[in-house]
């Protein structure tokens, strides 16, 4: 069965590296000993905190590192007032959906375009956010979940800059930012005092069950955001920050990255080809890193979506509708625009990326003459 379900890391990269793990737990633990097996601070472990300030050329204070890139954003989503206002991209990360909306937050999607997001979209929903309502955008910058797409810096700026005027919070999740394949490097985005908001994880970069994210927070937001944390939980997993510190000093941290990008390359590849050959009347994004595009068939109408993807199950192929990523707003927008689908590829050999593509464009096919 090919499973176009989940964006999981590849197999084969969580066996490189536990080797790397299994050292790397064991030299914390000998380093910092009863440090990381106690109750520490809320805001993650220092040596972390200062690695990442390094990086991002800020004061380490400005760093919360929590359990996993979805923990440090439902935490952010905590803080804000109550019936705060959040702008995602038109297809964002299903979860952050879910996560603004449990707090009862209202969630808009803005249209996106080639180049990130469309700029006099995103200043129209700003201005037409009522007074009172706190501002937000979140975005995914670099190879966007789920649709591939990167913004142009150029786009990425003037989001900053409408957030700027409309008094609106700026918030990028930049977890796919070292995933880039095709042999470039993206631009980091550079934070000052006032924002934005950066958040990421390390999720994909060496594996999901590390379980450890942070942000990056503008001086007047850290004391209330950390006394939000300190009100939900103790501390984050220290050993597993500790590990990632001295991973990260190592140089073995970029040196995975390579190896991740090695591996994916020839994953991309595959399923660029195989959109280019089967779908490129959707006109798809092609893929540069990351883990996913969004593929649209507008044929596939909403009469036909469960015998689709029954079809293409029993062709061999797992999916499901991508309705779960759209904000409600969006969803509404697409009635009768056709059937989404994800289609990450890092957990498939590039065989079956082709031969998966390939099987969904005869699956439609088949059902559409067959209605």
């Amino acid at each position: 069965m090919i499973n176009f379900l989940r964006g999981v890391p590849a197999d084969e990269s969580l066996e490189k590296i536990s080797p790397l793990v299994a050292e790397g737990y064991k030299e914390a633990i000998n380093k910092y000993g009863a440090t990381v097996l106690q109750y520490g601070h809320f805001g993650g472990f220092k040596p972390l905190r200062d690695i990442l300030g390094e990086i991002y050329n800020t004061d380490p204070e400005r760093i919360i590192a929590g359990n996993g890139g979805l923990e440090v954003i439902s935490l952010f989503f905590k803080s804000l007032p109550p019936n705060s206002t959040i702008i995602v991209e038109e297809a964002t990360y299903d979860r952050v959906l879910l996560d603004a909306m449990q707090y009862g937050h209202k969630v808009v999607g803005v249209e996106m375009t080639s180049e990130g997001v469309n700029s006099d979209d995103l200043e129209r929903l700003l201005r037409e956010i009522p007074a009172g309502s706190a501002k937000v955008f979140y975005g995914i910058p670099f190879h966007q979940n789920p649709t591939g797409i990167t913004y142009t810096e150029e786009n990425r700026k003037a989001v900053e800059e409408i957030c700027g005027k409309q008094d609106a919070i700026c918030a990028w999740d930049v977890c796919y930012e070292s995933l880039r394949y095709d042999g470039n490097k993206n631009t980091p985005i550079e934070v000052s005092d006032g924002g934005p908001i950066l958040m990421s994880s390390f999720t994909k970069t060496i594996s999901p069950g590390t379980k450890c994210g942070y942000m990056v927070l503008p001086k007047e937001m850290i004391g209330h955001v950390t006394n939000v944390i300190a009100n939900t939980r103790i501390n984050p997993n220290l050993p597993t920050q500790a590990f990632i510190a001295e991973f990260i000093k190592s140089g073995k941290y970029d040196e995975f990255q390579n190896v991740l990008c090695d591996l994916y390359k020839p994953r991309m590849d595959a399923l660029n080809t195989a959109m280019e050959a089967h779908f490129s009347e959707t006109d798809p994004v092609r893929a540069t890193g990351g883990f996913s595009v969004l593929l649209n068939m507008p044929e596939i109408t909403e009469e036909k979506e469960d015998l689709f993807v029954k079809s293409a199950k029993e062709a061999g192929v797992s999916i499901g509708s991508a309705s779960a990523v759209f904000a409600p707003n969006i969803l509404e927008k697409n009635r009768g625009k056709g059937f989404f689908v994800r289609t990450p590829f890092p957990a498939l050999e590039p065989e079956q990326i082709g031969q998966g593509i390939a099987t969904l464009k005869e699956v439609k096919q088949s059902v559409i003459g067959g209605l």
